[in-house]
């Protein structure tokens, strides 16, 4: 089996990003930038695509990338990653070991810890998919191909709704068969900075995740907002009362079903 990064990226001017993620594989490279171009080139060894595309928007690029892809598996991966020497032997062995279509791995904090990881593999059902961040998946290809996967371009960095794209994308696969597995082996260093998108708990970061929630396309996306609502409590009673969270993330669930209206 052959493995590639599918690389999302903004507004690089040369090549020097493969090496400041340390790509050791074949890699597709969308750089969403002012100019459109492609080129396909030998980096060490490994098959590069490089695409400069004036579209904007994280799942338009993941989509872009998936659609240039060729090899078994594939990597979702972004800029501010640096990947383990053996990454692609880890994935391997994962996809050999375990009865997956898409595997999620483990990525560590550069500059503070990331997340707290669970020590055993397991399958990942529904809920627990929700957890799952982009950077940590690995999926077979011809997996997504059959089952037609795409993420929503609704949704994501970039456009009205801010996030939850990657866990849209899992409920997806899920819901058409696609067996997700989570292994707690190690493929990557994560440098965690400012983001990008995320400038605090307001109406905005709230709409967003409604509209995720939604786009899950699940009879309980009321479920949904009310246990996140709860649940999460701890993070953003500092900047909004529950209520008024609630309020806009339904806000965010009927500005999502327009949309998809039309």
């Amino acid at each position: 089996m052959t493995v590639e990064l599918l690389i999302s990226t903004m507004h690089q001017t040369d090549h020097t990003l493969l090496e400041k993620m340390k790509v050791s594989s074949d890699a597709v490279v969308v750089n969403q930038c002012d100019r459109e171009g492609r080129e396909t080139f030998d980096y060490n060894g490994y098959r590069i695509v490089w695409i400069d595309t004036t579209d904007r928007g994280l799942s338009k690029s993941r989509n872009m990338a998936i659609a240039n892809a060729t090899a078994d598996i594939c990597m979702l991966a972004d800029d501010d990653m640096e990947y383990r020497g053996d990454y692609v032997s880890t994935v391997l062995d994962a996809f050999s070991q375990l009865d997956g279509d898409i595997i999620s791995f483990q990525v560590q904090g550069i500059e503070k810890p990331f997340k707290n990881y669970s020590p055993e593999e397991r399958k990942v059902n529904f809920l627990q998919s929700m957890k799952i961040s982009s950077v940590e998946i690995a999926f077979r290809r011809d997996s997504f191909a059959k089952k037609e996967i795409r993420f929503d371009e609704m949704i994501g960095a970039g456009t009205e709704f801010l996030m939850g794209e990657e866990n849209v994308m899992l409920f997806q696969c899920l819901k058409k068969g696609l067996k997700i597995c989570y292994t707690p082996k190690e493929i990557a260093d994560l440098h965690i900075g400012d983001s990008t998108w995320f400038k605090g708990f307001n109406k905005e970061y709230f709409i967003g995740r409604g509209a995720a929630f939604t786009a899950m396309q699940t009879p309980f996306t009321w479920l949904l907002i009310w246990q996140w609502a709860i649940r999460k409590r701890g993070l953003y009673r500092q900047d909004v009362a529950m209520l008024a969270a609630i309020k806009w993330m339904n806000q965010g669930k009927k500005k999502y079903r327009r949309k998809v209206r039309g």
